[in-house]
């Protein structure tokens, strides 16, 4: 079942889609204030913990994005930074970004975080996990990883759609269509910050020889995407940072 989260959908974002530019934040308050990245797995996948404001509260309820390997390395981590987690967002399916979901939660201490991902991608999680990354890593030749990373992984709690914003964040989501078909990408205006997923790269674009990819909303969705400030902090799942800009001027 989807929850219910806080959406921007009024008058203001109809007139930024007319001037075909995405629409700004809503003024929440609520501006990222720290990105901390751990790189994990063979193909080095980006997990992100993030945090909005400098409260007590801020610093307990942190979004963790794509934890795709090594569930005591993340944990450490996240000690490390001092950074408390209330929701799992996943900018896709693919295993090499949610492989670490089954032992993470199994070590949890304290209430468990939801589990964010775009509806289109849900079949990766849960009961059709298996099915499915199986028929991708088989695809794209990478049968060796699924076997090798293959855990039963849990449902989504939360199914997330295009236009919703994170609980105690001003981070959008915005659905990006063609790596996979549920693939999405946050952004939050108000500090000109992307989390990519694997849409977009340093130097580079998200393969799209999946079973569900489509290359030309791929396509579409980096067009979307080259509609942000210049200046916007790109935060990919592989690799190292980027701009906006500097992606368009290559």
């Amino acid at each position: 079942m989807r929850r219910n989260l806080v959406q921007e959908q009024a008058d203001r974002d109809q007139a930024c889609q007319e001037e075909g530019r995405e629409p700004r934040g809503k003024g929440t308050g609520r501006v990222i204030s720290r990105i901390e990245r751990l790189r994990v797995g063979p193909i080095g996948e980006n997990v992100y913990a993030i945090q909005s404001g400098d409260s007590d509260e801020a610093r307990e309820t942190g979004l963790l994005i794509d934890p795709g390997d090594d569930a005591d390395a993340i944990l450490r981590f996240l000690a490390e930074k001092g950074m408390g987690i209330s929701l799992i967002v996943l900018t896709h399916g693919h295993l090499d970004h949610t492989a670490a979901l089954p032992d993470l939660l199994a070590r949890w201490k304290g209430d468990l975080p939801g589990i964010a991902i775009h509806r289109l991608d849900a079949g990766y999680l849960g009961v059709k996990g298996e099915s499915t990354n199986k028929e991708l890593f088989d695809r794209i030749n990478a049968a060796a990883f699924f076997h090798g990373y293959w855990k039963p992984l849990p449902e989504p709690t939360i199914l997330l759609a295009d236009g919703d914003i994170l609980p105690g964040t001003g981070l959008r989501v915005l659905h990006c269509p063609g790596h996979s078909a549920g693939s999405i990408c946050l952004y939050d205006s108000e500090s000109a910050t992307l989390i990519s997923g694997d849409t977009l790269f340093r130097d580079g674009v998200g393969r799209s020889d999946g079973p569900d990819s489509d290359p030309e909303a791929l396509q579409a969705s980096l067009a979307r995407l080259a509609a942000l400030p210049p200046d916007t902090l790109v935060f990919p799942g592989h690799g190292t940072r980027t701009t906006i800009g500097r992606e368009l001027s290559r």
